[in-house]
């Protein structure tokens, strides 16, 4: 039984009622994951959604020589897994976890039968599918029209989150990934993100206090 003021900071709730939510917490099951451990991998059957509580997570894929492509972060209120509950395929991706993790699992079978009689949880993953693959769609767009110094701004600001600073509201990312780990997720070499980072920095772009990067605009 998950309690209802832990659903709500899964952002996925955030228009549920009480009712449906007691529902949902009657049927889901907590999960802790060790950092650096998979969560889920792709290829394995995909029996249920995982909702994540505390940590953060990435969604990658691993070709047979060992180069690495990340597809998304995920942090505390994203969820995931909803594909293969619908399809009934197996996973598309593998999930790992960059810290140590708490989720919520809810089966496929009981999320279907959820769906069946109650609107209001297939309405929002039904809108955030739609986010989901706009987000996609524009990511794309980035690999085809922008060159590496502006794949890495764009990237760095879809990871940065506001933080007031002296006062003010800014985008700042408290622990900056590492130069592979942008690579990974831009698509291009450690060698070109250093670039690019640097070149990002002296345009004043980008600010960077040891871990911490604040995001001042996107390049012209």
């Amino acid at each position: 039984m998950i309690p209802e003021h832990q659903l709500r900071q899964i952002a996925l709730f955030d228009e549920l009622d009480s009712a449906e939510l007691l529902r949902l917490g009657a049927v889901m099951q907590e999960r802790r994951v060790p950092k650096g451990s998979y969560i889920v991998y792709e290829g394995d059957p995909g029996p249920s959604m995982m909702f994540l509580f505390e940590g953060k997570a990435k969604v990658n894929l691993v070709s047979n020589e060992g180069k690495e492509i990340v597809l998304a972060m995920y942090e505390p209120g994203d969820f995931f897994g909803e594909i293969s509950v619908l399809t009934g395929e197996d996973r598309s991706a593998n999930v790992v976890a960059l810290s140590d993790c708490k989720l919520f699992a809810l089966p496929g079978e009981e999320f279907k039968m959820h769906i069946s009689g109650e609107n209001g949880l297939a309405a929002c993953v039904m809108k955030q599918m739609a986010l989901r693959l706009r987000a996609s769609s524009a990511k794309i767009g980035d690999l085809v029209l922008f060159d590496v110094y502006r794949r890495v701004a764009r990237t760095l600001k879809s990871l940065a989150r506001p933080k007031t600073v002296d006062g003010e509201e800014r985008l700042v990312i408290e622990e900056r990934p590492t130069h592979q780990e942008l690579a990974n997720i831009v698509g291009t070499s450690r060698e070109m993100v250093t670039r690019a980072l640097k070149g990002l920095e002296e345009d004043e772009c980008i600010f960077v206090d040891n871990k911490q990067i604040e995001f001042r605009k996107l390049p012209l």
